[in-house]
């Protein structure tokens, strides 16, 4: 999976000299996740909060006229395994009780729509936007038996970009990632939330 998000990463990259008429970025970052899973066995799950890294490329679309208008795709990978825990007794036998900690591995595909508010004098830029895309999740270890489970996800994200020059902008970002993952083999379904907390600098082009 990890070598399946950069390859996309790549690829989207050569599209770059193609786009440059307008206004087009590329971003790469670390921050925290502080996740939470909430199975229909034994209600939530604790996991640990983790780093996380990923990159994007996006586009605004200034040769049309909306500036404030553009697209991005997302690439991050996250590792918030399931802690050592006490859970109550419940019907599936591998959610009941004590159970050691475990390997959790969450890579993220995701593609928004975005919106930022432009036309300030000074060099800072709000930004929001929204999307769908695709989680992979690998449990392993523990009284797991090693599975991936593919998910449709759900996006919000808002963020703060400062431009140093016209084309290097550090920004700051909180991304919320919703999924349902489904682990067949140890009869899991688990609402995955990720709350994140992403920093990062975009090189921009044609801007």
């Amino acid at each position: 999976m990890r070598r399946w998000s950069i390859s996309l990463l790549l690829l989207a990259l050569l599209c770059v000299p193609a786009l440059v008429s307008a206004e087009t970025y590329i971003a790469g970052g670390v921050g925290v996740n502080a996740p939470s899973f909430d199975t229909t066995d034994a209600g939530k799950v604790a996991l640990k909060k983790d780093l996380f890294y990923g990159g994007k490329i996006g586009h605004y679309f200034n040769d049309r006229g909306y500036n404030w208008f553009g697209l991005e795709v997302d690439a991050y990978r996250s590792t918030p395994g399931i802690e050592q825990q006490t859970l109550p007794t419940s019907t599936n036998p591998r959610l009941s009780g004590k159970i050691p900690g475990a390997d959790l591995q969450v890579h993220s595909l995701a593609f928004n729509a975005l919106v930022r508010v432009t036309g300030y004098q000074y060099k800072v830029e709000p930004y929001a936007g929204l999307g769908i895309g695709l989680n992979v999740g690998n449990i392993s270890s523990g009284n797991f038996r090693p599975e991936a489970s593919f998910a449709p996800s759900f996006n919000v994200l808002a963020g703060i970009r400062y431009y140093m020059t016209e084309s290097i902008a550090p920004f700051i970002e909180y991304k919320y990632n919703f999924a349902q993952f489904t682990f067949s083999r140890d009869n899991i379904t688990a609402d995955y939330r990720a709350n994140l907390f992403m920093f990062g600098i975009a090189y921009h082009f044609g801007r």
